[in-house]
């Protein structure tokens, strides 16, 4: 057997495609960490005002959450996760290399609409994917760990790269492109998943709505919502409160680490307590951890301090993520999954992230950092209360069902 036979049949084998993923989460989220951040910089640097960046990154926010469910949509009906996620890949290299190239608003604005729209669905079908080809769908938070160890080598890498003297900002463009490319092989040699193929019924719009139709299903879309809304308020005002209590901007980039440190931590954890206590109760623990962090940052006055508090906020997110990726898995049909991960990741990610901002802006305006957490502490822990009573009613209800 030749070298490459043998590659190729180990690439098949489920360790192989196990290491696939791992790599494959590795890479998308390392690359958007190679971009994302440093985008309004850029913006910056070529003599964009503040109001052009804020209106690039709503768009950019605004449309995500229509693309996110309306790709993923597509995905289920042509049943081609795989080619959707490689035709994406395909789209954003090209957008990047155009990108440098736009040095007005009004060319720009089209640019990140177009590569806004092809990105952000990437996370619902590399989630579906990976559930699909994994034998025990509890094994996921094993392998989407592999995107917050991306975040923090791809974050410190790209940040040296752009600090050495003559490297310029668009730096972050070709970087990103690589990282993709090297997705582009990673998924390209993914065996296709045969369940998608094997599902006899094809999507329709009726079925969003049964989707939404489902016992609970909609109300715990609103529960994940809600813990949306305080991670826009945490990462969107951290560095200012960070500031506020004599921080330095060495301290903020720590902080980020020690954030990846607790979220690879909590994807690791997930597993068990997926298998313990199940995905409803994932979710009201990762309210629980958000609570704590609240607290402990609104109060806490010593800058280094800081550091061992946001490792909380790393592991409510991992629970979070890993949780309600399991819940909507198991309510789902099968034929429609990707879609429910989309109106997921959209919710979570991009709808509660536009709303949250608004309102922790709004409060900080008028209140400060301090005020504004523990306010936000607050209504984590209404959120914790409605979470846990509507697993209460699901649990009666499942009764009732099964006695």
């Amino acid at each position: 057997m030749s070298f490459f036979t043998r590659v190729k049949a180990f690439i098949a084998s489920p360790a192989g495609r196990r290491i696939n993923l791992w790599f494959s989460f590795f890479l998308f989220w390392g690359a958007i960490a190679s971009f994302i951040p440093y985008l309004s910089l850029y913006y910056d640097s070529i003599g964009l005002t503040g109001t052009q960046i804020g209106t690039l990154n709503s768009v950019r926010a605004a449309l995500s959450f229509i693309t996110a469910i309306a790709i993923a949509f597509l995905s289920d009906v042509l049943r081609r996760r795989k080619l959707v996620f490689i035709l994406a890949i395909f789209g954003m290299v090209i957008l990047l290399a155009i990108f440098p190239y736009m040095a007005s608003f009004i060319t720009i604005l089209p640019i990140i609409a177009l590569y806004s729209a092809l990105q952000t669905p990437n996370i619902a079908i590399l989630d579906q994917e990976t559930l699909s080809i994994l034998k025990n769908p509890r094994d996921y938070s094993i392998i989407r760990v592999g995107g917050s160890f991306g975040v923090g080598v791809i974050t410190l890498l790209t940040g040296l790269i752009i600090d050495r003297p003559g490297v310029p900002l668009t730096a972050i463009f070709y970087v990103h492109i690589i990282l993709l490319i090297l997705l582009y092989f990673l998924v390209l040699a993914l065996p296709d998943s045969q369940n998608q193929q094997q599902q006899g019924k094809i999507p329709s719009t009726k079925d969003i709505v049964d989707l939404l139709r489902i016992p609970g299903f909609t109300l715990w879309l609103g529960i994940i919502f809600l813990f949306g809304l305080g991670d826009a308020a945490m990462i969107n005002f951290l560095f200012l409160h960070i500031r506020s209590i004599g921080g330095s901007a060495s301290l903020m980039g720590l902080a980020t680490a020690f954030s990846i440190a607790g979220e690879i931590a909590g994807y690791y954890l997930a597993q068990r307590v997926q298998r313990r206590v199940g995905s409803r109760r994932m979710i009201i623990l990762a309210f629980i951890f958000r609570i704590f962090w609240f607290v402990l940052i609104a109060f806490n006055r010593a800058p280094l301090l800081v550091l061992p508090i946001h490792i909380l906020n790393g592991i409510g997110f991992s629970l979070v993520s890993a949780g309600s990726v399991a819940y909507v898995n198991e309510r789902a049909p099968a034929h429609i999954g990707t879609t429910a991960q989309g109106v997921r990741s959209a919710i979570l990610i991009r709808l509660s992230g536009v709303v949250g901002s608004l309102i922790a802006g709004f409060i900080y305006q008028r209140s400060g950092s301090t005020r504004m957490y523990l306010i936000f502490a607050v209504f984590s822990i209404i959120s914790l209360l409605l979470a846990a009573l509507l697993r209460s009613a699901d649990r009666r209800r499942e009764a009732r069902l099964n006695p």
